[in-house]
């Protein structure tokens, strides 16, 4: 395996002819492995286990988890782009994502191991390094597994694998949290550790049986640190598209992840919920399953009006279900909440059924794709680092001389923002023509 100082002398061109239906399942079958854990190591594990370290009522328990959890997020947020770099410059025998995707999903399955240790107790600083450690592999496979799909899929093909990578988003989320309420319980992580690292493998093989990347292009080019450091500039002249997609994706995440890292916390001390960890776990389940014909409205409606239009729409819903949090702060109950989640789950789910067509519409070279990809991901991993330690500390000091309920209402209100400004930028995207978004 060689690498080359730039992209291009290993690039590739994805076949012309339309992929079936399967190849597109296999495909995105590792984000399927990998939305299995995201969707709960992060927004579930992570909040409960630093809770029993802590103890329940710690009054900066939440403070503690947005640091861990931004921790791990800036460790994705350099990891993604350098590994999908790196392997834009791979040449592979059997292609250029391939050892990365490999070394990532083993890699995934033994900080796994090390994260599940910590069975109610241990150290703070430890599980955070445990966590950092996850992050790592995480990211070294999902940086280049962003660049295989435009590797592999052809561009009339873009819009229906952002369908169904979005598909497989929302079945890993369902899998994932089924997996936590039938194997997990406080002090016992080992069996839903076990089912992840299975699903991961079963996952990585078949993406690899499906995508089938084209040989790269072998060269003699020693690797330069300076050139390939430079390469991650992009003109915003030349590429103004992309950097709008990048802003706005940044501000749609920034309102996900100041408010969804602390749900359970929200559950607990405002809605008054003495088990929080089930309900939020069903919560989940249940607004994921309306995701579905939710994301495919969604494709529909891109269809019919565009992405940006969508994009635009699902800001303003988010918004709106954020407002209604805040509402349900200053007057608790337990079924509002439950319709104003679904809403908000409803409006995510749509929004994701777009997201990936968007970035692949305008990725400024597909010789790069893995280095663009893994930029684009970080617009989804910086809100993570920014959106809960800045909520987390500032929910702890609110708390502090206010109470819980203000301290939420403060959140919620800054997180409708967050969706605000999403929905303002996204019209600065210019697209000259629409394309289909379909799953069939």
């Amino acid at each position: 395996m060689t690498l080359p100082s730039q992209a291009r002398n290993v690039s590739v061109t994805p076949s012309a002819s339309r992929l079936p239906t399967l190849s597109h399942i296999q495909i995105a079958s590792l984000w399927f492995a990998l939305f299995t854990q995201w969707m709960t190591v992060v927004p579930v594990l992570v909040p409960a286990q630093v809770a029993d370290m802590l103890g329940r009522d710690a009054a900066l328990k939440e403070g503690v988890a947005g640091s861990v959890i931004a921790s791990g997020a800036f460790i994705a947020m350099i990891v993604a782009p350098l590994a999908g770099a790196l392997s834009d410059r791979c040449s592979a025998k059997h292609g250029r994502r391939r050892p990365f995707l490999v070394t990532g999903v083993f890699g995934t399955a033994v900080a796994l191991v090390w994260l599940g240790s910590f069975n109610g107790g241990g150290s703070v600083v430890m599980y955070t390094l445990a966590f950092l450690h996850l992050q790592f592999w995480w990211n070294w496979a999902a940086g280049p597994y962003a660049g295989l799909v435009p590797d592999v899929v052809p561009k009339q093909d873009t819009n229906r694998a952002s369908a169904w990578l979005n598909v497989m988003t929302v079945l890993g989320t369902i899998t994932g949290n089924v997996v936590l309420v039938v194997l997990y319980s406080p002090g016992h992580l080992y069996p839903p550790v076990a089912a992840f690292i299975a699903i991961m493998l079963l996952c990585l093989w078949l993406t690899i049986r499906g995508s089938r990347e084209p040989t790269p292009v072998r060269s003699r080019q020693r690797f330069e640190l300076v050139t390939f450091m430079r390469s991650f500039y992009l003109d915003p002249r030349l590429h103004r598209n992309f950097y709008w997609v990048l802003v706005t994706r940044l501000f749609g995440n920034m309102g996900i992840w100041s408010i969804f890292t602390f749900m359970l916390y929200y559950l607990q001390d405002v809605i008054g919920i003495r088990h929080p960890t089930s309900l939020m776990n069903g919560l989940l389940g249940v607004g994921v399953v309306l995701a579905i014909p939710a994301s495919l409205l969604g494709a529909r409606l891109a269809d019919r009006h565009g992405v940006v239009p969508v994009v635009r729409l699902t800001s303003w819903i988010m918004a709106g279900a954020a407002i209604g949090f805040v509402l349900l702060a200053l007057h608790p109950n337990l079924l509002l909440v439950i319709a104003v989640g679904l809403v908000f789950c409803a409006a995510y789910g749509t929004y994701q059924a777009v997201d990936w067509a968007l970035a692949l519409q305008v990725l400024p070279d597909n010789a790069s794709s893995g280095k663009d990809m893994g930029i684009w991901q970080v617009s989804m991993v910086l809100p993570q680092i920014l959106g809960p330690a800045a909520t987390g500390w500032m929910l702890s000091w609110v708390k502090a001389f206010a109470g819980a309920g203000p301290a939420y209402v403060v959140a919620f209100v800054v997180a409708a923002g967050w969706f605000v400004l999403a929905a303002w930028f996204v019209s600065r995207i210019k697209i000259a023509s629409r394309q289909h978004v379909s799953v069939t």
